[in-house]
């Protein structure tokens, strides 16, 4: 992982993404001159590139890549102190559309800010509509704020990176181990078969209820996985710090494990029945052999090959699919639950008349 904190030669020119940056930033400054051309203007544009060309021109042990990139956005952000007035409104407008392309979470309430400024900000009662003097100050703050809000979302997809490879990469290695416990068993029951030729009924004996503990944690482990890929861009950098502790990890997987136990023992109790759900009294293991080769002897044909498959039964099979699915599924127990509460509050108004 990225080490934000280390210490260690940087050279800005070896950052292609930084120098395209750097160098938009030093045309913009050089426009920026033809169009102010105020004292105090000039002061400013002169030390943002003064500050730019000593930041990109050599590597400095003193400088980290974020420092960088953070020092590269207070110039571009220095440029909103000199920004001609005439094009603030259309600055705004740009930087807006750049934020909402970005995925920043603040873009609609500054749109909805942009429009009210909007409409005070102009004088409608010349042709064309002008801007006001009294309000320059205020359209200026209001397009530092949207610099500042599209410089805080790149900035949390920096420093989100390396939190959120982190925590898949621990988020994966539980989801094989627990995965691989999962497969502990039928690992077992084949090699057995395979050395003996027999299947070995006292691995059996707790199968089931292994299997619904173990299914219910690998689904948590997945649930979490598909999660952190699909939400990285929605995550804070507190909730991606979260996702990769060690502590987090192993809760999830303890709820994910507690939800299947509560499933095994809700379609245990026979409360529900179907074809969707486990007959326990047919829970086992199918021990058939498969034809792979036959050859003709006389006018019948024999098998001379066969392939032994040891496969869960149907209704083992379903019994995990619904454990995956408790922990799988942060919905799943909470509702089935409430419904058998409801069940049992039906029929407990039923035997009181």
């Amino acid at each position: 992982m990225l080490d934000m904190n280390a210490r260690r030669s940087y050279s800005p020119s070896a950052d292609s993404m930084l120098m395209c940056t750097a160098t938009a930033l030093e045309v913009r400054c050089r426009l920026l001159e033809r169009l102010n051309q105020e004292q105090g203007a000039v002061q400013v544009l002169t030390e943002i590139k003064e500050k730019l060309n000593a930041l990109t021109s050599s590597p400095r042990d003193d400088l980290t890549e974020a420092e960088a990139w953070t020092e590269v956005n207070r110039l571009r952000m220095m440029t909103v102190l000199v920004e001609p007035q005439d094009n603030l409104l259309q600055e705004i407008q740009i930087r807006l559309d750049e934020a909402g392309a970005e995925g920043a979470s603040a873009t609609p309430r500054l749109r909805t800010a942009y429009d009210a400024a909007k409409l005070q900000a102009l004088d409608h009662s010349k042709n064309p509509p002008t801007l006001r003097p009294e309000n320059v100050s205020g359209l200026r703050s209001l397009l530092l704020n949207v610099l500042s809000e599209f410089h805080w979302t790149e900035a949390r997809k920096f420093f989100g990176r390396p939190l959120q490879k982190s925590a898949t990469r621990r988020i994966v290695w539980a989801g094989v181990a627990s995965f691989a416990v999962f497969l502990l068993p039928y690992l077992l029951i084949h090699s057995r078969a395979y050395y003996t030729d027999e299947v070995d009924m006292a691995i059996f004996t707790g199968l089931p209820l292994y299997t619904a503990l173990t299914a219910g944690l690998f689904g948590a482990y997945f649930s979490r996985l598909l999660f952190i890929q699909s939400k990285v861009g929605q995550l804070s950098i507190g909730e991606l710090k979260t996702a990769r502790e060690l502590t987090s990890i192993f809760l999830r997987g303890s709820v994910g494990m507690c939800g299947a136990l509560v499933v095994f023992f809700f379609l245990r109790s026979g409360i529900v029945e179907g074809s969707l759900f486990p007959n326990f009294a047919k829970l086992g293991l199918n021990d058939t052999k498969v034809p792979l080769r036959e050859a003709l002897a006389g006018n019948q044909l024999t098998t001379v090959q066969e392939l032994r498959l040891i496969l869960p039964s149907k209704e083992l099979a379903l019994l995990a699919i619904w454990c995956f699915l408790a922990g799988f599924s942060e919905r799943l127990v909470p509702s089935i639950l409430s419904s058998t509460e409801q069940q049992f509050s039906s029929a407990a108004s039923t035997t009181k008349k």
